[in-house]
């Protein structure tokens, strides 16, 4: 596949890398949108497999794709323009508004007109977070897929809650002694390191980013993806409540892929199929100005 290495500067001056696919010149894209924004998962990047193999999928059938890192990409990485720290451990999900609208203005600047995102475990929060709170006009629809369930509340009464709540306490510990950009290693959600600050701000009680609640916010078409292997307590039902609490998306539904696995990395070709069958049904729209 050949791509065009890209970065992009968000508003907040970080420089951020990805891939810019061009639509294949014998296919025409089905339905009204012309391009796609991809976004990796936690600790992921534009290169991993997910991503990498649903933008060549979606640039075969003529649709243009930007795959893009997040300042969430890796783990820990490092601005070498001012010596700032960035990466998974280290990220304010908030500021993910940030990076996606700076892929949304290279796709306009390219020409494209109507514009889908897509993301994947992670991802599928910071596309779903970015069109209930950014109401982009240039953003045609979202497809969150295996999205996260990132809820306080949702945690303290699972199976897991024991754990959660000593991962709560370190963090709040940490904070209060002035550390909170210290890194410490959790197993839940997921097996990863974290700030406090960063573990707080995905998981504390605040609750800014749970997709259920802010799916009523969400106001253009969503397709949720997931598979039905993903049964931890972070994913569990999450498609579902999400569809059921978009009441004001003019269309939303979810489709579970059988056999598939946290991000579909097992069945990427269902996964490809879901969501271009989702871009061919859907109604045309007026071309934002």
């Amino acid at each position: 596949m050949l791509v065009d290495l890209i970065s992009v500067t968000t508003e907040d001056g970080v420089t951020l890398d990805g891939i810019f696919c061009e639509p294949d010149s014998s296919a025409t894209p089905q339905g009204h949108v012309d391009a796609v924004l991809l976004i990796h998962g936690s600790g992921g990047n534009f290169y991993r497999q997910s991503t990498r193999v649903m933008a060549e999928d979606l640039r075969r059938q003529g649709y243009a794709c930007l795959a893009l890192n997040t300042k969430g990409h890796d783990t820990v990485w490092v601005d070498t323009s001012d010596g700032s720290y960035y990466g998974n451990a280290l990220e304010i999900l908030d500021n993910s508004r940030l990076d996606l609208r700076a892929g949304v203005d290279y796709l306009w600047e390219k020409g494209c007109r109507r514009i889908a995102l897509v993301g994947h475990s992670m991802g599928a929060v910071k596309v779903g977070y970015y069109a209930a709170t950014e109401d982009d006009p240039r953003v045609a629809t979202v497809i969150p897929v295996s999205p996260v369930r990132l809820s306080y509340s949702y945690y303290m009464e699972s199976e897991a809650a024991g754990e959660f709540q000593e991962n709560i306490r370190i963090a709040d510990e940490m904070e209060a002694e002035d550390q909170a950009l210290d890194l410490f290693r959790v197993n839940f959600p997921i097996p990863q390191m974290f700030s406090a600050a960063s573990y707080l701000d995905k998981h504390g009680p605040a609750e800014r980013y749970n997709l259920v609640t802010l799916a009523p916010r969400i106001r253009i078409p969503m397709l949720v993806v997931a598979g039905e292997m993903e049964t931890h307590v972070r994913l569990r039902d999450c498609p579902r409540d999400m569809v059921t609490a978009a009441v004001n998306c003019p269309r939303a539904e979810y489709i579970t892929i059988p056999g598939g696995n946290h991000a579909l990395t097992n069945r990427p070709a269902e996964a490809a199929e879901a969501v271009l069958s989702w871009l061919a049904s859907l109604e045309p729209q007026p071309a934002a100005v």
